[in-house]
């Protein structure tokens, strides 16, 4: 499901034009040197401040997040058995706009679902189903025509995917990593696994 024409309609409507400059506007006002209030706060997010824009092996002339209308977003995934008595399980892609104040971010009517992998079993290739998504993130990257509701203007909407997360199955599958049966199951830590032989 597109996420380009969200987008551009959440900043086309003039309520939720004004709910997304919370970043630049109250973010800005109230963060606390040194305190962690938000993702903005975060150091991925501080470390892409004034770099340029990289999208493949091209530098682009723009800085990460240097207009107010520069949007944060986070992707998750997770599976979930559509039917209560049976093991088959779907997978769920999310998007989150972080550009939302934070007791907004991931309220139901806020979360914005980009696609549905079907089941019933894992999927050997999830690539295949998010190359979309990454498609329409590299147009965001480089700037799409949308049509501020608060200024009314047309303007280059920028996006960016600053996190990705989900559990251990999640990640090891966007990650293309054994997962919870490897030898080493977590990514963050060096603790190993221990096989049980039954003798």
């Amino acid at each position: 499901m597109p996420l380009i024409p969200r987008l551009c309609a959440l900043m086309s409507n003039r309520t939720y034009a004004t709910c997304l400059q919370y970043h630049a506007d109250e973010h800005a006002k109230t963060c606390i040197p040194g305190m962690t209030t938000d993702i903005f706060d975060g150091l991925h997010y501080c470390t892409l401040l004034g770099k340029h824009v990289v999208v493949g092996d091209q530098c682009l002339a723009h800085h990460y997040f240097s207009d107010d209308h520069d949007i944060a977003l986070g992707f998750a995934t997770d599976s979930f058995a559509p039917f209560k008595k049976q093991k088959h399980t779907t997978w769920i892609l999310l998007v989150f706009n972080y550009n939302l104040p934070p007791d907004e971010h991931f309220q139901k009517d806020n979360i914005l679902c980009v696609g549905i992998i079907p089941g019933p079993k894992k999927p050997h290739d999830a690539d295949s189903f998010i190359y979309p998504l990454m498609q329409e993130l590299l147009k965001l990257s480089t700037g799409m025509s949308a049509y501020d509701a608060l200024s009314c203007s047309i303007f280059a909407l920028c996006a960016y995917l600053i996190t990705a997360f989900g559990n251990i199955p999640a990640i090891s599958m966007l990650m293309h990593m054994k997962g919870h049966n490897a030898l080493c199951p977590c990514r963050m830590c060096g603790i190993q696994g221990i096989c049980i032989l039954d003798l």
